[in-house]
């Protein structure tokens, strides 16, 4: 029978089969990600510009500026990012850099800190599985969430980007639901909560989800209104403090894709409310205090649009127009899951699912609180579900979640597997095994990195490698205008400036990127000049210039893909990939 257990907040048996199922996948990962470890090769290039941010950091750039000025040049651009995603990278660096220098100690903190995140993430799941059930259903757990590939794909090494963090923080509040003590779960989990957005605005959709289960907690109690109002308070408080220690008093202008003065208004006039309500011990109608909480929480929608009216039209309003339909279009990781291969789907869907209705069961089968708490569980799971199905990125949440009752469920089956003399029943229970865990698990997945998601899939095989290539451009600062997906590469191996990289906040960049390949060479030479380029590079092969490429045959993509080079252009050779082509601009 499952129960509640009197644990300690982290049991030394639980530390120990949580880091031996983490220890079995980061071997794995570490052989099957070797080649890139060894290249050096990241996986995406919002890897490359994490490290970018720490080196600049650590080179002198203030904690509270976060701008990249080597991207949309000569401008430069602001960034979104959270510095706290910067610190354990950089706390690495600062520590090895004397012993092994700074290379070999970037290198280090990019195979280190995913893997520890991936350790953190399979103790929270663990701890899970650790208070309601026993310790054979906590290692299968463990086990279930250290082979599932959407949950490695974010924390696999080299994987720098904040993705793994939002996992973390995402499965330390649902643990936070678990405590004992209102007050100090609910301001554990408005905590949690804080830091995920301060670090990403993607986790909004999720704190709604969290509070609205708080909500039935406090409609069904009213002695549970503490959960509430607590997390409120800390989600309030923790917000406006976070926004102080990383952006300072000097902020710009209203953010909307990123924690700003308009949010943390709206936060705290809900917090206000529903802490004034809660101060009532004599309980009220349920229909009134939906109607007090509920004109709260619009008043604090009314608030934010008042001070940040742009934020009406979504985290992506004010985008350059080419660059919002050409290239925020065909960004192929924030398309819906029907536009994924099949693979992908069921990796996602199928541990979901049985996720879910392991959970319905379990709720089925137990009473009072662990009744409710299984209830609130498969309502998180179908949350994250319909996440992960309008934006795929966040699938590690899934198999976060899923992998608890999942390994609940791998406990009955295996008992089935050692107990039923009936080979029919043995071989549908290893059939649920099989269609649980094998999904979860595509060696393709581990054996080579992610393609960039910033443009549209690749029709033509390239390495399209710049590192090689870039010594030919000398060291004198230059601006170059590269391909979107290129521009992260460059970057990072070099002093040189580039006019866009795959980052909404270089919008700019992105539309003159795209107006200038897939325009005329007149209107190419007319942006080169107003950005003051120094060099051209492009790889004819790659998925980008190809996308280019189809728009419109005599566009300047196509004519330097047949070579017809204009007369303010020159070819530049060079000693590396020679599917990359180069041109200093003389006019």
């Amino acid at each position: 029978m499952i129960g509640e257990r009197r644990r300690p907040l982290i049991d030394a048996d639980l530390v120990v089969r949580a880091t031996l199922a983490w220890l079995l996948m980061a071997a794995i990962l570490l052989i099957a990600g070797l080649p890139a470890i060894l290249d050096h090769r990241f996986n995406e290039g919002d890897d490359i510009m994490r490290l970018l941010e720490v080196r600049d950091w650590l080179a002198g750039q203030s904690w509270f500026d976060v701008s990249q000025y080597r991207i949309d040049a000569p401008y430069g651009a602001g960034m979104h990012w959270s510095r706290l995603v910067d610190v354990p990278l950089a706390v690495i660096i600062v520590l090895l850099s004397p012993i092994f220098g700074q290379p070999a100690a970037e290198h280090v903190a990019a195979v280190v800190v995913p893997l520890a995140t991936l350790w953190l993430a399979v103790l929270l799941i663990g701890r899970i599985a650790w208070k309601i059930c026993d310790e054979e259903a906590t290692g299968l757990a463990c086990l279930a969430a250290a082979i599932a590939a959407p949950l490695l794909h974010q924390m696999r090494p080299m994987r720098i980007d904040h993705h793994g963090w939002q996992i973390v923080l995402f499965m330390l509040s649902v643990n936070a639901l678990m405590a004992r003590d209102a007050r100090r779960g609910g301001w554990i989990l408005g905590g949690a909560l804080a830091l995920w957005l301060n670090i990403s605005m993607e986790a909004l959709p999720m704190v709604l989800v969290f509070g609205a289960i708080l909500f039935v907690r406090w409609l069904r109690c009213w002695g549970d209104r503490l959960w509430l109002t607590s997390m409120l308070q800390a989600l309030a408080a923790g917000s406006a403090a976070l926004f102080l220690l990383t952006r300072g008093l000097t902020a710009g202008m209203p953010m909307c894709d990123a924690m700003a003065p308009a949010h943390i208004a709206a936060l705290t006039i809900v917090a206000l409310g529903a802490t004034g309500l809660g101060r009532t011990e004599t309980p009220r109608p349920w229909l009134f205090t939906v109607l007090v909480l509920g004109t709260c929480a619009v008043t604090g929608m009314v608030v934010l649009l008042q001070i940040a009216p742009q934020c009406a039209g979504g985290s992506f309003a004010g985008m350059d127009p080419l660059a919002h339909d050409i290239w925020l279009a065909n960004v192929i990781e924030s398309k819906p899951l029907w536009h994924h291969p099949v693979h992908l789907v069921a990796q996602i869907l199928i541990p979901a699912f049985v996720g879910i209705v392991v959970s319905l069961r379990l709720a089925a089968r137990s009473a009072a609180w662990l009744h409710r708490w299984h209830l609130e569980y498969t309502a998180l799971l179908l949350a994250a579900l319909v996440m992960a199905v309008l934006l795929p990125r966040s699938s590690g949440m899934v198999a976060a979640l899923a992998a608890v009752p999942i390994g609940i469920q791998m406990k009955q089956w295996l008992r089935q597997l050692r107990n039923l003399g009936r080979p029919g029943k043995q071989a549908m229970a290893m059939a649920g095994m099989v269609a649980s865990l094998l999904p979860a698990m595509p060696l393709t997945l581990l054996m080579q990195a992610a393609p960039s998601h910033a443009s549209v899939p690749p029709t033509v095989p390239s390495s399209c490698d710049v590192r090689d290539v870039l010594p030919a451009l000398g060291d004198e600062p230059a601006n170059i205008l590269a391909p979107i997906d290129m521009g992260p590469a460059i970057v990072l191996g070099s002093p040189h400036r580039v006019v866009a990289t795959a980052h909404h906040r270089a919008h700019r960049g992105i539309g003159d990127t795209i107006r200038a390949f897939s325009g005329t060479q007149a209107e190419a030479h007319r942006i080169l000049a107003k950005r003051r380029i120094g060099f051209v590079m492009m790889c004819p092969g790659q998925a980008e210039i190809g996308f280019y490429r189809r728009m419109d045959d005599t566009n300047f993509a196509n004519g330097l893909s047949r070579g017809d080079t204009p007369d303010w252009l020159m070819p530049i050779t060079h000693k590396g990939d020679q599917s990359v082509l180069v041109w200093r601009v003389i006019g």
